[in-house]
């Protein structure tokens, strides 16, 4: 079965259920099946957290699906100053930390090492920070939010953690992460969350299976999915520029609704459409 982008939302919403669990039943849910959600909600595949080395891989947990593992946290992530100091694009994912974001970073080759977990977590919200206008102070040595998107900044005046870096899932923790994924992709309007698909699949991705996805790979496939809809739809144009362009695209589409009720009687206003919060 696989997941479309529509699925990876109720698959986030059902990691929250785990994430605002007791600890202890939370640290149960880590590493076994749940019974009614999800089998691999909160599991990752051998191959991404472990060497060929058999020694280093956990012993096999009752309930747990052959060649799952749960996932390995990072608790260096907790420091304020992670995301500051950790070395990002130094291997094949093309990223700088300072400046603005460039069309290089946001290919579609960028997008799929995102999907396949060939970059570090901090990779994928370092990108995610620079589209949304957060900029790297070298001096200072922090992030400011200088060119911050309005309505993004009124909530995050500060860059947040979109994918849960250091991969601990308790409420205390995770609950900040969580709450700005869902707020990055409540911004995506409905006609460009299907659009993964579409633009990668001549790299090979035709969307996960069920099984395959854990918080951090569907926290990924949502970042992957803003930075599409970013590229599409808002890089290169100014704040003005993007709400004239909204304008048009409104009175366009109340000319096509009174078309469609003139022809069909059929009012697309009755059609339930997700809330849009777009981040300008």
């Amino acid at each position: 079965m696989k997941v479309t982008a529509a699925s990876l939302i109720a698959i986030n919403f059902f990691s929250s259920v785990f994430a605002f669990a007791p600890n202890s039943l939370s640290n149960k849910l880590l590493g076994a099946r749940s019974s009614n959600l999800s089998d691999t909600i909160l599991l990752a595949t051998a191959e991404e957290c472990c060497d060929d080395d058999a020694n280093d891989k956990p012993e096999k947990i009752r309930g747990v699906p052959e060649g799952f593992v749960p996932l390995a946290t990072v608790v260096e992530a907790l420091n304020p100053r992670y995301k500051c100091t950790e070395p990002v694009g130094e291997g094949d994912f093309i990223l700088s930390r300072t400046g603005g974001p460039i069309i290089e970073e946001l290919s579609n080759e960028n997008l799929f090492k995102i999907l396949m977990l060939e970059n570090s977590d901090l990779e994928t919200n370092t990108l995610v920070w620079k589209c949304l206008g957060y900029r790297f102070d070298e001096e200072a040595e922090e992030w400011t939010p200088k060119e911050v998107f309005p309505n993004w900044k009124k909530k995050f005046p500060e860059p947040p953690d979109f994918i849960g870096m250091s991969r601990m899932y308790s409420k205390e923790i995770d609950q900040p992460s969580l709450k700005s994924n869902q707020q990055l992709v409540k911004s995506i309007p409905a006609d460009n969350k299907q659009q993964l698909k579409v633009q990668l699949r001549p790299l090979g991705f035709t969307g996960f299976k069920y099984k395959e996805l854990t918080p951090n790979k569907t926290r990924r496939a949502q970042c992957a999915n803003w930075l599409l809809y970013y590229r599409e739809e808002l890089f290169g144009y100014t704040i003005d520029e993007l709400k004239k362009r909204r304008k048009l695209k409104l009175e366009a589409a109340e000319v096509d609704r009174l078309r469609i009720l003139e022809d069909t009687g059929n009012d697309t206003n009755d059609d339930w459409k997700p809330p849009v919060k777009e981040v300008y």
